[in-house]
């Protein structure tokens, strides 16, 4: 069972765009599956390493393409990602400490999923005008 399920209401109209939030879409769907299957420590811990990769990987790439694009609301997107990396950091941190990796799994996840939704069809949808299927 998916946490979050993908569907074209999600699209900014970038391709680019879309595929990297798809695949952090899937990689927090890999993290709550995970988390319901019992995997161990180790496993949920590599999917928060991988999140936290692939999430700065993709503001990078978001924040020069809208850069380049003289976005005015540039501040608030890089804003967002930053307190954004600052929590999953903070999960993981948490992680390694050795907190009850149920608890906060299913935390991150509830937080992710709400987070990652209201940042794409809200934040991001803002520079759908803007990004022109870059």
């Amino acid at each position: 069972m998916s946490l979050i399920e993908w569907d074209d209401s999600f699209s900014v109209g970038s391709a680019r765009m879309d595929a990297d939030h798809q695949r952090l879409v899937a990689l927090l769907n890999r993290l709550y599956d995970a988390w319901h299957g019992g995997e161990g420590i180790d496993e949920l811990g590599w999917l928060f390493d991988e999140l936290i990769a692939y999430a700065e990987t993709h503001f990078l790439a978001e924040e020069m393409a809208l850069e380049a694009r003289n976005y005015p609301r540039l501040d608030k997107q890089r804003e967002d990602h930053i307190r954004l990396k600052a929590s999953v950091i903070d999960f993981r941190q948490r992680h390694l400490s050795g907190e009850a990796p149920a608890v906060l799994t299913e935390a991150m996840t509830v937080f992710l999923k709400s987070w990652l939704l209201e940042h794409i069809l809200g934040e991001d949808m803002l520079y759908k005008a803007f990004i022109d299927n870059a």
